[in-house]
């Protein structure tokens, strides 16, 4: 192609390349126009190059590449703007992206808990498969109020916050092969409904609340997330769209891991609420409180931070340059 020709023709691309590249900083929109220019002038500059390497079009091009290269390579921000990014674009971002996923697995959850408390405490047969009578009052009135208070308080939450987090970070990971997800979600809910079931036949339901809300509803609001998570991946890969199926998977496997790193977080602090409120001898209902006053923060800045990403158009997945550019399949 004629390098006159080709400067005619995207001059002023060219011309608002250069201009970009001389700026500090990009906003979101900015910075996708920067890499849609930059990808077509190098497109461009290897035209040119093969015709005439020689020509003022040439070097002029050559320039601006150059220099925007320069710009797109620069030394990044340092990790306190990681930081910034992560809890102000990247975890609520990722957390907003899964409410309707969330709010899906967590009625299933309660409903199978609850069906299953229900069934066992209708069939005592079924409660006998956990263990004769004795065993099961000795469950209700002692084993079950014993377990938050038989290890001191600090060596019990870090106990429960590795497993949690253990936990959590496997629900995501292995949320690609759906089953482990699926598996894993339901045992649990059989758990809880048949611990409750148990509790309820020794007329000990009251503790049963009072010991298992004030973490409980942080704790297993975390552990469903992880698992809305996981399945998000699991269904990237056998749904992917209109995207490559190695490109959807990708893409969300980088943003969901995001969600692991935050529950890990998120699920310390549920463990202090396990080791230290919960076998604390204060009035049930600020126990209680303490819970869901922790897990409406969690959701009022997931909602908050989260909501203002997904409107100004940004991405809790890596950057395109940094990513690998991916190609989107159309049908023709």
């Amino acid at each position: 192609m004629d390098p006159n020709l080709l400067a005619e023709l995207h001059g002023d691309e060219w011309r608002e390349l250069s201009m970009l590249a001389k700026k500090n900083t990009l906003s979101p929109a900015q910075t996708r126009r920067f890499l849609d220019l930059y990808r077509d002038a190098s497109k461009d500059l290897s035209r040119i190059m093969t015709v005439a390497p020689d020509s003022l079009e040439a070097a002029r091009l050559s320039a601006i590449v150059h220099r925007s290269r320069n710009h797109l390579s620069a030394v990044p921000a340092g990790g306190l703007s990681g930081l910034s990014r992560f809890f102000i674009i990247s975890l609520p971002l990722s957390i907003y992206r899964l409410r309707w996923d969330f709010l899906i697995v967590a009625v299933c959850f309660l409903a199978v808990a609850s069906l299953a408390g229900i069934w066992a405490g209708m069939h005592p047969e079924v409660l006998e498969t956990f263990g004769d009578h004795a065993f099961r009052k000795q469950f209700a009135e002692h084993d079950f109020v014993d377990y938050y208070k038989e290890n001191p308080n600090g060596f019990f939450a870090v106990g429960v916050w590795t497993n949690n987090a253990w936990i959590a970070v496997q629900f995501v990971l292995l949320g690609i092969t759906g089953v482990f997800v699926v598996s894993g979600l339901f045992s649990n809910a059989v758990n809880v409904g048949f611990s409750g079931a148990m509790m309820f036949e020794f007329d000990r339901g009251s503790d049963f609340f009072l010991y298992i809300l004030p973490h409980g509803i942080p704790e297993i609001s975390c552990i469903i997330l992880a698992a809305a998570a996981g399945l998000r991946l699991f269904f990237a890969w056998v749904v992917p769209g209109p995207q490559l199926r190695r490109n959807k998977l990708a893409s969300e496997a980088r943003s969901l891991l995001t969600v692991a790193g935050g529950l890990v977080i998120m699920l310390f602090i549920s463990g202090l609420i396990e080791g230290f409120i919960t076998p604390n001898p204060i009035p049930p209902a600020l126990k209680i409180a303490i819970g869901v006053a922790y897990t409406a923060l969690v959701i009022a800045y997931a909602w908050y931070f989260g909501k203002r990403a997904a409107t100004a158009g940004l991405s809790a997945d890596l950057d395109e340059h940094q990513a690998g550019y991916s190609i989107r399949a159309t049908d023709r």
